[in-house]
């Protein structure tokens, strides 16, 4: 199912632990293009919403995400 909120929900219990989680790892290749697509667009949204933090030590270095602070309490 390709919905924005749905994918939002699953991210947010992949990171519901509290820690970094790699970028990579918040995608399912099995669900195609668009499902990709609708994966980074929840990221983004999460990222918008202020529910998630996302940092990268250096150019090119791998990319991790983790919920916001205060966010595990909404999670």
């Amino acid at each position: 199912h390709l919905s924005v909120r749905e994918h939002m929900t699953a991210i947010l219990r992949k990171l519901g632990d509290g820690v970094f989680v790699v970028f990579e790892s918040l995608f399912d290749g099995d669900l195609g293009a668009p499902g990709l697509v609708v994966s980074f667009l929840a990221v983004l949204e999460l990222v918008k919403e202020r529910l998630v933090d996302v940092t990268q030590n250096e150019a090119f270095a791998p990319i991790y995400v983790k919920l916001a602070d205060g966010s595990r309490e909404n999670a």
